[in-house]
């Protein structure tokens, strides 16, 4: 078995690139040792190259079901959308969409658990500023918490005054 594509040129196999990596993957289509190799990769946790028409990621995945993936240094990664995922792309200084706008959602969600509760209150200065934390208009309870609290404050302010 010296003619397998991975024995002429090994170092495509191990490379970064997206080109020669489809290259090496359409080499091992027709290879007769695909699936021996295959299952070595996933015997041994191969974390490097393409094995049997497959590279680390699309191996990891056949094996785990729990959105895990491995990136091109061999380290297993988190789903996308997790707040550890996306800890691990800012510090790797990358850029995801998918986890910037789940935590943008999470954080909304939120905010929007926290006004319910001042909302519970029959609204509240807090309420109203949540509103427009949201970007949206207060409702009339919240509003009306804010002027209570803007005339208390208005009260406090005069008594100082009167009392100095």
């Amino acid at each position: 078995m010296t003619d397998l594509p991975c024995r002429e040129n090994p170092a495509t196999f191990y490379t970064a690139t997206q080109e020669a990596r489809a290259t090496a993957k359409a080499a091992c289509a027709g290879c007769p040792a695909r699936p021996n190799c295959l299952r070595t990769a996933i015997d041994n946790d191969e974390r490097w190259g393409i094995w049997g028409g497959l590279d680390p990621n699309e191996r990891w995945q056949l094996t785990h079901h729990d959105r895990t993936w491995i990136d091109y240094r061999g380290t297993v990664r988190q789903p996308c959308g997790t707040d550890k995922s996306l800890k691990r792309h800012r510090a790797l200084n990358e850029k995801c969409d998918t986890c910037v706008k789940a935590q943008a959602e999470r954080a909304e969600a939120g905010v929007r658990e926290r006004l319910a509760k001042e909302h519970a209150k029959g609204g509240t200065f807090y309420g109203f500023s949540l509103h427009h934390q949201l970007g949206e208009e207060p409702c009339e309870a919240c509003r009306a918490g804010q002027g209570a609290a803007s005339d208390a404050g208005r009260k406090t302010r005069r008594a100082r005054l009167a009392a100095a």
